[in-house]
């Protein structure tokens, strides 16, 4: 999949390895033509290193995927002003946000870095608090990873409060409230674990939007100490989740059902959740407001119906099926609105289906899932209609609990397919 590690590196970056030697703190941004907001990110992380870390040897590394509209002269236009060691390179390597990270990850493993930060570069309310924030609970805490713990409009991160987060506290029994929310840090020690070629090699999604879950679960299921830090209002370039989510969704839902199979002998075991450490005192902001597509996710839904009917006959339980036939059924067009009962249901019946399917099929398993998707996030829209940000994620914790008391579903459908 990749080329030997020392060719993933630029000669500039070798020749700046050489010449650092090592470093405590590296922090890494990777970029897809992010002119409009990068400068902002690295001069935030670059005032926040000399701010909160002065006497520490640090570098700000922009991996960037062939960027066009300048955002890689915007980094070399700071890295003149900012007094911090700032390095642009185009990575190598399959197109994606992990194959970024990786060139990251290589630079921060010859540099011995202590801890390693790594943001989105389309943040546009990050602060120089942030970098105190993220790279504190690794350098003096004693932290393996860190993940971000922030107020986001109720409708941003849909694939998170549907799917990622649920799931991902259900089976390993960690409440991470954003498992890939973009904005994350860890150390040494959890840097060269995700740098095991094992990992590169045996998941197909993890060079592209599958990184973030994958890094997430890794820290959780070997041994590191995780926490979530508080990091504020998050504010980005957002997508309207009914028009441009579907290749994330499927890269992230990939990977994440592909680690359920490789630690299958944690999560059987786990039964009930924790609240891990949180940094900093959190408070409730309103966040930018994000304008939603309903009736473009309804669309997608009802055609999806069309082409994977007889998919999703196959992929749900027999009485799971008969519910959604009823709630299909009962429901005005325009007013449908699915559970989280039942749509807990048919994410473990996903779950299974994928793991215990032909490798060929898999794609189509996840593609199909898509609609059902579209349908459980514009449920929420309606059901959150009159919710402020604060009341709507403490109903997404509460459905996130549904997922936890449901899982011997999970276990019993598992058993099920193993059997058959």
């Amino acid at each position: 999949m990749f080329e030997k590690n020392e060719e993933l590196l630029e000669d500039k970056v070798l020749k700046t390895i050489r010449k650092l030697k090592s470093v405590d703190i590296i922090v890494g941004i990777p970029s897809f033509n992010n002119a409009n907001t990068i400068g902002n990110v690295v001069s935030n992380f670059a005032n926040g290193l000399k701010q909160y870390f002065p006497h520490f040897k640090s570098l700000i590394i922009n991996s960037d995927g062939g960027s066009t509209d300048g955002t890689r002269e915007i980094v070399e236009k700071i890295r003149k002003t900012r007094g911090i060691e700032i390095i642009t390179t185009q990575y190598k390597g399959p197109s994606g946000k992990g194959s970024a990270f990786r060139t990251i990850f290589e630079v921060a493993k010859r540099l011995e870095a202590k801890v390693i930060v790594v943001s989105d570069s389309d943040n546009r309310s990050i602060t120089p608090k942030w970098c105190y924030a993220l790279v504190n609970p690794v350098l003096r805490l004693g932290y393996g990873y860190v993940t971000p713990y922030y107020t986001r409009d109720k409708h941003d991160a849909t694939i998170t409060n549907a799917l990622v987060y649920p799931i991902t506290r259900a089976l390993y029994g960690l409440r991470l409230r954003q498992p890939i929310g973009g904005d994350f840090a860890f150390s040494n020690g959890a840097l060269q674990i995700f740098l095991q070629k094992k990992y590169w090699n045996s998941y197909p999604y993890i060079t592209k939007f599958g990184i973030d879950i994958w890094m997430t679960t890794i820290a959780i299921n070997e041994g590191f100490r995780v926490c979530q830090t508080v990091l504020g209002v998050k504010e980005h370039d957002v997508k309207d989740p009914g028009k441009d989510l579907s290749p994330m969704f499927l890269q992230v839902t990939g990977t994440m059902f592909d680690l359920m199979n490789y630690y299958e002998f944690r999560w059987r075991n786990v039964l009930k959740s924790n609240q891990g450490f949180i940094f900093g005192d959190f408070k409730f902001f309103e966040a930018e407001r994000i304008k939603i597509d309903l009736n473009e996710m309804l669309r997608k839904f009802y055609e999806g119906c069309e082409k994977y009917k007889d998919i999703w006959k196959a992929v749900f339980s027999k009485k799971t099926y008969n519910e959604f036939l009823v709630f299909f059924s009962k429901s005005k067009k325009n007013e449908l609105v699915i559970s989280v009962q039942l749509w807990a249901k048919i994410v473990y019946d996903y779950t299974c289906a994928y793991n215990f399917s032909k490798q060929k099929e898999k794609k189509l398993i996840l593609e199909s899932m898509v609609p059902l998707y579209y349908i459980r996030a514009a449920s929420f829209v309606k059901e959150a209609e009159y919710f402020d940000d604060e009341i709507a994620d403490a109903v997404m914790e509460g459905n996130a609990g549904v997922f936890e008391r449901m899982k011997g579903y999970l276990i019993k459908r598992w058993d099920y397919y193993k059997k058959k």
